[in-house]
């Protein structure tokens, strides 16, 4: 496919989901997604471990992660809906730990720690390409929508100087913006604390419902603005959550730890969920393996930028087959309208395999380029302990 003239990519990033947690209903489509039964009508009300020594434990299989599966067609009918209207992707991955390096690489295909800075106090900066740095080199416009504490792009120092700085917005300008049909052509947007679907520390039974009804609003607003037609959406995950997942990703890079001095998965970790939509997006199930590296190269391959100089997402395997110029899709339901799901195909379709991955395996994670040339060696901060974490809590 070539290059669109004049569309946008817009990205939202939510928290911590497996397809098997989230999806089990899109088994019926040909998924390969597990469905257990006895599915949950309501979410975890409870954050799950799900830092580094948690996953690895996990991929070793002495720490079993949460086996609950909600019933996505009530929980989540919008997001539903969408994953069997548009793309979805059942052999996406990202990092084999939490929150930050899966935002870190779904922004710039880099993360140079494996582990959550601390959340209060001066923020690390690191001088790393990302997705706007390639766009600005090609004079493509873009807008960055972190939290409302700056999260991530506060550990981007491209992101917090002049002019980067110029193009982040707080959450609450998305709507306006896309009503307006101002929008830049990249968009990445994140959630608010309470909107983002992290399971909370406290009870917060309507987190999901909240973070949903979010995003659902600030797709209706790019709609309002005439945006639809011209728009390509990605919808995924940071991380697993801590949650259990029925298909491993492939070892593609390792990182040494107390108990694998030789190395251990570390990309890809967990696979994650994720979802095409828009105008222009084809509707199937996309069985490739693609890690969070592929988000900025699909964009890239869109929009017709130049490579990003990042071997992780120069390499990358793109999603730019899912979208599709000839196409004219319909849009989805107007918020707060009783959502109903499409009816499955008979007979169930059989999951496709995904091809083997393309490039190399079990490599240990390289040194990270940097925007400087300054050196900047592959993270050793995500703690590996001789012993998993206390045993999962569903609540």
């Amino acid at each position: 496919m070539t290059a669109i003239p004049g569309h946008r990519v817009v990205v939202f990033l939510q928290e911590n989901k497996t397809p098997d947690f989230y999806f089990p209903t899109m088994a019926q489509w040909g998924a390969a997604v597990a469905n257990h039964g006895n599915l949950l009508p309501a979410p975890p009300n409870f954050d799950q471990p799900h830092d580094r020594n948690a996953w690895v434990h996990y991929a070793m299989g002495d720490y079993p992660a949460l086996q609950a599966q909600i019933d996505n067609d009530t929980v989540i009918p919008l997001y539903s809906c969408l994953a069997k209207e548009f793309t979805f992707s059942d052999h996406h991955f990202g990092a084999g730990t939490n929150s930050t390096p899966g935002h870190m690489l779904a922004i710039g295909g880099q993360t140079p720690t494996f582990k959550n800075p601390p959340f209060v106090g001066t923020a690390p900066v690191w001088n790393l390409p990302s997705i706007f740095t390639t766009a600005d080199a090609a004079g493509v416009s873009w807008a960055a929508f972190p939290d409302q504490s700056g999260y991530p792009t506060k550990f981007y120092t491209s992101l917090v100087t002049t002019p980067g700085n110029t193009h982040v917005h707080r959450p609450a300008e998305f709507i306006p913006m896309a009503k307006a049909g101002t929008l830049p052509q990249i968009c990445y947007v994140w959630s608010p604390a309470g909107f983002d679907e992290h399971p909370p520390a406290t009870s917060n039974p309507t987190y999901v419902t909240k973070g949903e009804n979010l995003v659902w609003d600030r797709i209706q607003a790019v709609i309002d603005g005439g945006g639809w037609d011209n728009t390509t959406f990605i919808l995924t995950w940071d991380d697993w959550g801590g949650y259990a997942d029925s298909v491993p990703a492939p070892v593609i890079e390792t990182l040494p730890d107390a108990l694998h001095p030789d190395g251990f998965t570390a990309i890809g970790g967990s696979r994650i969920p994720l979802l095409m939509f828009g105008g222009k997006v084809a509707q199937g199930i996309d069985p490739q393996w693609h890690s969070h590296a592929s988000i900025p190269k699909t964009i890239i391959d869109v929009l017709g930028l130049p490579p990003m100089g990042v071997a992780r997402v120069d390499g990358a395997p793109t999603m730019v087959g899912r979208v599709d110029s000839t196409l004219t899709r319909p849009v989805p339901p107007i918020p707060g309208t009783a959502i109903v799901q499409p009816t499955a195909p008979t007979p169930t379709p059989t999951p496709i395999a995904p091809a083997p991955w393309p490039g190399p395996l079990n490599q240990l994670m390289p040194a990270l380029s940097t925007l400087d040339g300054a050196a900047l060696p592959a993270p050793t901060d995500g703690i590996v302990r001789p012993t998993p974490p206390r045993p999962p809590v569903l609540r």
